[in-house]
């Protein structure tokens, strides 16, 4: 009875869009903050910085640091009324290495956000972050 609960639930989250609620991938910390450079890097096409990097628009890195978490994901996903800041969370989503490392929605916006904030805090020198061999088979296997 119990698998069949289950089974049910999967399937009521995934129909009803939820998927990001069933995750089959966990990614360690090096993990998160290499796919959050590489979501960085190719947000939008050009990368978030196309924008965030050049005044008077928000430095991403000043801003991680003032917003709770949840502001941070909600600005992402919504936007921001008044201002060319679209709803970016689908063009997250696009980005072919999210889908080959099948992220959730939740799972890009945490590795965003975890890669600004170690960036804001001098964690990362010169914004670049090393590839974990350790993704390479967990993006094999993901599909």
């Amino acid at each position: 009875m119990k698998f069949r609960q289950i089974a049910l639930g999967v399937m009521m989250a995934a129909t009803m869009g939820l998927s990001s609620l069933v995750s089959a991938t966990e990614f360690t910390q090096d993990e998160k903050l290499w796919l959050g450079m590489k979501i960085y890097e190719r947000a939008a096409g050009r990368g978030c910085g196309t924008c965030h990097d050049v005044k008077p628009f928000p430095n991403l890195t000043e801003s991680v640091k003032k917003l709770s978490k949840e502001e941070f994901i909600k600005v992402v996903k919504e936007g921001r009324a008044g201002t060319i800041m679209t709803p970016m969370a689908p063009q997250i989503m696009n980005i072919g290495l999210v889908e080959k490392a099948c992220m959730t929605e939740d799972q890009a916006l945490d590795a965003l956000h975890s890669y600004l904030l170690a960036l804001a805090n001098g964690e990362i020198q010169g914004g670049k972050v090393k590839k974990p061999k350790s993704l390479k088979d967990k993006m094999k296997g993901c599909k």
